[in-house]
């Protein structure tokens, strides 16, 4: 009847209702959803012409149960109408007219409540039957036992409180009457059943739940369940079986926050409607990303029709045109959902707004977004974004990625140089390969791809493999963080790869190989276990190793000394201290006094400025306050000169045959021209300890060099000692 009721003009449903209204019993199912359907957008005049009709059948018939139900929708059609509270009680008079009825019908509240109050009250007072099940707010389940319309009284015996009593008007408005279907009614008289489902049908009990309750989010229906069906330490297991189950239910609404309630939903298409109702409103591009993801993966997207696919369209537009340049990895998703989904083509149509893919991939291309894109995005989506890039713009992809090779992560690197050579442009990858080495700037993820790639690989012919060797095991001492740290863990795993590390030593020379264990020993980007096992790797491969090994093993250790600098360069640091505290820091307090003057601190540039500024002035009055609390005076005198060391003079042998002489003070001196060098310096802690006639690898060499004599300070640095700074 229902579908018959959408079809019906006005006139024809007239002419129905007037016949339905000769038939016995009266059709009231039919009759009331052809008026909700008609009266569905409010209150019409017609249309409660028809109602009164049906209400004075109804009142013939002294049908007391159909009645409350027509006033109620009568009711909701005029909610504010004061005058319709006379009518209502007017027509209840007619047909509740015994003595237990007229003491409902007074309990009602007709007199000070509104009609569609007073007529619900009423719904529930003539439900209250002997046996009738019923909740209450504050006590819980109960069954009715008597109604007493003498002393205006209802007896119920509640879970927790048997034989309990209320007034019909405190009735009237707290309790909640339960359908035989209700979880507390099936509790009530099978509870056995329903705690199996605890284990055996968990979203059954959310789903039995939501039709007893209406909608409940995770913390009302945990608090509907818990202590009434399972104990608390069941819930967290019970829910996520739940939750897991009703994923795959199309009729029950599954909201992404917890704070949102779960609903039923009555039809498949109305659980459509409210997924693409839920995507249609929102305005966060990241969110509107993971919705349609999340459509996908429940395959909603397969049964959508093609005004939610337009949906789907527009949102994704408007993810693109929203995440611009300042979201660009948001924005090169959404064009790659879009176009994997077919839905650009309609863009114009829905979108409402200018957003063209190629204009958007010609953005993504701008050499501070490309970067991102390419190490931001999902790995599933890089091919797809790379073959799009690659064949729309091919001129700015050469113009801008070649730069970049040696900050792509180690998943993407291969994946662009295959498309480089495949578009005959390889010589682009090798000629910045050959440029990052010759400089020693190639980063952790391009060593790691050169050294995995095969020794006669086009990438790796015409390379100096040695000095690929020295660089892997160079960028293990770099700072990294990120993509270029998982870089770093997995060049490291090569050297502790046996069988690789065999296979490229091998076509190394014995010195050369000497070479690298004092590298390996020296290099500070290990742990001592990493560096054990790759030592043991090549002693065992090559046994003639094990005497460079014994030889520094026989070395002195060095003496742990106190933090020192000359005199000359710790005066230079008190002035400098003084000049920060005595000048910088007061201008700055003068510059933010007159920033705040200004106004609006929240949108004051000026303030924020010199505040940053103050923050970084702090940082370096405690920094240079420590250090000259710690760091001490010294003219060298006396200072030890049977090895290298603060307070000597060392002369070098370098592999070519050249003599350079170094000059080792403390901490903060250095002066280049007279070859005086810090003792933090890399040169200066690799000589420490060592005398003359020792051979050793100094930071940046490829071969060893001798150390030829170690003397004290000469009148030279004497005379810089005894200087200015």
């Amino acid at each position: 009847m229902v579908d018959g009721v959408k079809g019906r003009s006005r006139d024809e449903t007239e002419s129905w209702l007037l016949e339905a209204l000769e038939q016995r019993p009266l059709p009231l199912d039919d009759i009331l959803a052809a008026l909700m359907h008609h009266g569905s957008a409010g209150f019409d005049r017609r249309v409660d012409g028809w109602a009164e009709l049906v209400q004075e059948s109804l009142i013939a018939a002294e049908d007391r149960v159909g009645l409350l139900r027509l006033l109620a929708l009568r009711c909701s059609w005029r909610p504010d109408d004061r005058a319709l509270v006379s009518i209502c009680k007017e027509a209840v008079d007619k047909v509740f007219t015994s003595r237990l009825d007229k003491c409902l019908v007074k309990n009602a509240g007709f007199s000070d409540q509104s009609a569609s109050e007073a007529v619900r009250r009423l719904q529930v007072l003539l439900s209250l039957q002997k046996g009738t099940m019923c909740r209450e707010k504050t006590w819980g389940f109960g069954v009715v036992k008597r109604v007493d319309d003498f002393y205006g009284r209802v007896t119920i015996d509640f879970d927790s409180k048997r034989g309990h009593e209320m007034a019909l008007s405190y009735a009237a408005e707290t309790l909640d009457i339960l359908s035989p279907e209700h979880l507390l009614v099936r509790l009530h008289e099978n509870r056995d059943s329903i705690l199996q489902m605890v284990d055996s049908d968990a979203a059954g009990l959310v789903r039995l739940a939501l039709a007893s309750f209406g909608p409940l989010d995770a913390d009302a229906l945990q608090d509907r369940l818990v202590g009434t069906v399972l104990p608390s330490k069941k819930w967290k297991a019970f829910w996520t079986q739940a939750r897991k189950d009703l994923k795959r239910d199309p009729l029950v609404f599954l909201p992404p926050k917890r704070t949102e309630p779960l609903r039923l939903l009555e039809s498949v298409d109305d659980h459509l409607d409210e997924q693409f109702d839920e995507l249609a409103n929102m305005r966060v591009p990241e969110d509107i990303l993971k919705k349609v993801d999340a459509l996908e993966a429940s395959k909603l997207l397969d049964d959508a029709k093609d005004h939610h696919l337009a949906v789907v369209s527009d949102r994704l537009a408007f993810a693109v045109w929203g995440a611009g340049e300042k979201q660009p990895v948001l924005m090169a998703r959404a064009l790659l959902t879009a176009e994997r989904l077919a839905l650009t083509g309609s863009w114009e149509k829905h979108a409402g707004r200018a957003v063209d893919p190629e204009d958007a991939y010609r953005c993504l291309l701008k050499p501070e977004l490309l970067l991102a894109v390419l190490t931001q995005l999902p790995a599933r989506m890089l091919g797809a974004f790379l073959d799009r890039v690659f064949g729309l713009h091919l001129d700015l992809v050469l113009l801008h990625v070649p730069d970049m090779l040696v900050d792509l992560p180690v998943h993407v690197l291969p994946e662009v140089v295959r498309r480089l050579s495949d578009t005959g442009h390889g010589d682009v990858v090798r000629e910045e390969v050959e440029r990052r080495l010759s400089a020693k700037r190639a980063g952790p993820a391009m060593v790691y791809w050169l050294l995995r790639e095969p020794r006669d690989s086009v990438w790796r012919k015409g390379l100096d493999e040695t000095e690929l060797l020295w660089q892997g095991m160079d960028v293990l001492a770099r700072p990294a963080a990120g993509d270029m740290l998982r870089a770093q863990h997995l060049v490291r795993g090569l050297f502790e790869d046996a069988a690789w590390l065999e296979a490229e030593l091998a076509s190394l020379r014995p010195e050369q190989r000497e070479v690298f264990l004092l590298k390996l020993l020296q290099a500070p980007g290990w742990d001592e276990s990493g560096r054990r096992a790759v030592v043991a790797i090549l002693v065992k491969a090559y046994p003639e190793l094990a005497d460079v090994m014994s030889r520094d093993a026989g070395k002195a250790p060095v003496a742990v000394r106190k933090r020192m600098t000359s005199w000359r360069s710790y005066r230079a640091r008190q002035e400098q201290f003084r000049k920060l505290m005595e000048e910088e820091i007061p201008e700055n307090a003068r510059e933010i006094a007159v920033a705040r003057s200004y106004g609006d601190l929240r949108e004051n540039s000026e303030y924020k400025y010199a505040k940053e500024h103050q923050r970084i002035l702090y940082l370096r009055r405690d920094e240079m306050e420590q250090d000259l609390e710690v760091v001490q005076g010294t003219d060298f005198a006396g200072f030890a000169i049977d090895c290298a060391g603060m307070g000597t003079v060392v002369t070098v042998k370098r592999p070519g045959g050249e003599t350079e002489r170094y000059c080792i003070l403390g901490e903060w001196d250095r002066d280049e021209s007279l070859g005086i060098i810090s003792s933090l310096s890399k040169l200066a802690q690799s000589l420490e300890g060592h005398v003359a006639g020792d051979r050793i690898l100094l930071p940046g060499d490829t071969e060893v060099s001798e150390i030829l004599a170690v003397d004290p300070l000469g009148e030279t640095e004497k005379a810089w000692l005894g200087g200015v700074g």
